[in-house]
This record gives structure tokens, C-alpha cells and sequence, in this order.
């Protein structure tokens, strides 16, 4: 994950304690998140995370500062996204997936360590629409996917 454009000393990487489940998942135990500082100390998240269920993009998060890492504590306040995570079965399906995706209005981010799409659906973008598509996808038997944080 590359630092997101702009001053780099606005950002830090806010890191999420991750409980894999009896199955295993998540596959990791910490998530990082890139955050931009806000001047009340909070940060508020600048991309798509893959795993955690506790805050998403746009949300407004307070941290705990421990041995020069920063971890999340709390959102403060929600965005109004919701949060999808999409399984692709075919790997070459992912550009036009996620191009359909834009052309609803969602930003995703990829990650190919994971076979796994993060999906941002913001407030103005149609959520039936979304979920229609993906819901073809699975009944195709393409992909799966999971409403991790949903406030639609």
C-alpha cells in the first residue's frame, strides 16, 4: 500500500488488532490503514481496509499511541460508506469487475496477497445496484461477498 498523496507528515498508518475466527480468518492479526491527521489528534481513514469491521473510509478514528505505532482505539464519527468485500473465483475477472464497480460510483482496492476486493460505497452511490450486481456474480458462481460495514 503506498502512502496516499500530499503532505506525508499528515498521514500515519493506523493499525487494527485482527481475531482470526475458528476457520482461520482473517489470515492476518493486524490491518493497516492510512490516516490523515486531523488537529484534534484524531485521523480520519484515507483508504479501503480489507479486514477490519470497525471503521471504514472516511470514518473519523481515535487512536493509542504505543512504541511509535499507532493503533485504532475507537470511531469517533461514522461516514456514511458502507464497506463490501468481494472473493473473485477467476483472478482475470478483477479489472472489469472493478470497473464496474466505478461505473456505479464505488472506489475499491485490490488485494492480490488475498484474492480479495475492499468495495467503498459512498452515500450518493445506488446500494441496490451494487448489490444486484455482485449478487449476479455469485448466483453465477464468479464470486462471493460479505457486507462487512453497512450503513446504507
Amino acid at each position: 500500500m503506498k502512502r496516499p498523496p500530499g503532505n506525508a507528515d499528515n498521514f500515519r498508518k493506523v493499525l487494527f488488532r485482527l481475531e482470526p475466527d475458528e476457520d482461520g480468518y482473517p489470515p492476518v492479526t493486524f490491518e493497516s490503514v492510512w490516516g490523515q491527521q486531523n488537529a484534534d489528534g484524531t485521523l480520519t481513514l484515507d483508504n479501503i481496509p480489507f479486514f477490519t469491521r470497525e471503521a471504514t473510509l472516511g470514518d473519523v478514528v481515535e487512536v493509542d499511541y504505543v512504541d511509535g505505532e499507532t493503533y485504532y482505539r475507537c470511531t469517533r464519527k461514522r461516514s456514511r460508506n458502507s464497506l463490501l468485500r468481494v472473493v473473485l473465483f477467476d483472478r482475470a475477472e478483477v479489472p472489469h469487475l472493478r470497473e464496474q464497480l466505478q461505473a456505479r460510483g464505488c472506489a475499491s482496492e485490490w488485494s492480490e496477497h488475498h484474492s480479495l476486493i475492499s468495495v467503498n460505497v459512498p452515500p450518493e452511490a445506488d446500494y441496490a445496484e451494487v448489490t444486484r450486481l455482485l449478487t449476479e456474480g455469485y448466483e453465477a458462481g464468479l464470486l462471493d461477498y460479505e457486507e462487512s460495514i453497512l450503513r446504507h
